[in-house]
Order: structure tokens, then C-alpha cells, then sequence
């Protein structure tokens, strides 16, 4: 189970972040050894810094991410690409919401400036896919951290994003 964690925490912050010595010593604050030791299941972290580890991801991905991680220790094909199998859940559910016709998707452009002060990627879009449950605060998200060219493609294509995300969004993740 801790190999598949490693491997999806991996994964987003490759995603998200410039480096992955940008995350584990500006977000975490801890040495290379440590992170190290971490990857290598040799020691834990703090509880602070696994809940660092969970705002990788929204509330409902982190609920996929502990799914995939239980699986991976019952199913040998999830053990061996744990990443591919969140990602294809991830994008999988985001699909099915989108379909039901309950639930919206936006883009947003991370800003250069925002990034920079976090050490996270620049020129990036995240698409945002939200399902409300009509309870305040009650809601599940899923954001995909895409390649800023994406809403440049969109606006220049004058293409919808839901057109967009159906179009574009078929092939099954590979790592």
C-alpha cells in the first residue's frame, strides 16, 4: 500500500510542482534524507505533513487515492500501475458526472505569480469538474492539471470545454 502511495503523491507533485525538492523542502520542510526515507518506507512523516501530502488533491480525490491504495494490495494489476489506475478513476468519474448533467466544469489559468510564490508549475490550466449536493460546503471536486496550451487551444478553437473534455479526454492514462 505505501508503494502505491508514494507513487500517485509522486505523480501530483510532478504534476504540480516545478520540482519534486520544491515540494518535499518549501511545503513539507524536510531534508532530501527524509523525503528519501519516506519513499522508501523506512520512516513516516508527521501528521502535519501527511495532511501537506493530502492537499495534493481535493477532498474526493484523496477518497480515490486511499481506494486505489487498498486495491493495490488485493489486485496485482493496480499494484503495478497504481498511478494509471487513480488516473483512470479520476478521469473515469469526472466523465460520468459530466454526463449525468449534474455537474460543472470550469478552467482556470494558474498565474505566473502565484506560482512562483509556491514553487508550483507555471503556464498551467486546471480544468474543474464539481458535483453540488445542495448543502452548503457539501460538494466533491476533481481537478486535472493540464498544460497551459489547453485553454489557448479553447480559445482559439472556440471550442466548448465540455466539447473539449469529451473530445480529448478518451484514451486510458499511461504511465
Amino acid at each position: 500500500m505505501h508503494e502505491a502511495l508514494v507513487a500517485i503523491v509522486l505523480g501530483a507533485v510532478k504534476e504540480q510542482y516545478a520540482t519534486e525538492k520544491a515540494f518535499y523542502s518549501e511545503q513539507l520542510g524536510i531534508s532530501p534524507q527524509s523525503w528519501d526515507r519516506w519513499k522508501k518506507g523506512q520512516q513516516g512523516l508527521k501528521t502535519e505533513n501527511m495532511n501537506k501530502l493530502a492537499q495534493l488533491f481535493t477532498d474526493y480525490e484523496w477518497m480515490l487515492v486511499q481506494k486505489v491504495c487498498r486495491n493495490s494490495l488485493l489486485i496485482s494489476e493496480v499494484a503495478e500501475n497504481p498511478v494509471a489506475e487513480y488516473m483512470n478513476m479520476k478521469y473515469h468519474v469526472a466523465k460520468k458526472w459530466l454526463r449525468s448533467n449534474m455537474a460543472t466544469i470550469e478552467i482556470h489559468h494558474q498565474p505566473e505569480e502565484n506560482a512562483e510564490a509556491h514553487h508550483r508549475k507555471i503556464n498551467q490550466t486546471i480544468v474543474r469538474i464539481e458535483i453540488s449536493y445542495d448543502f452548503w460546503s457539501y460538494k466533491d471536486r476533481i481537478e486535472l492539471h493540464l498544460p497551459g496550451i489547453v485553454q489557448q487551444q479553447l480559445e482559439t478553437e472556440k471550442q466548448g470545454l465540455l466539447e473539449w473534455f469529451s473530445k480529448n479526454v478518451e484514451q486510458p492514462f499511461r504511465v
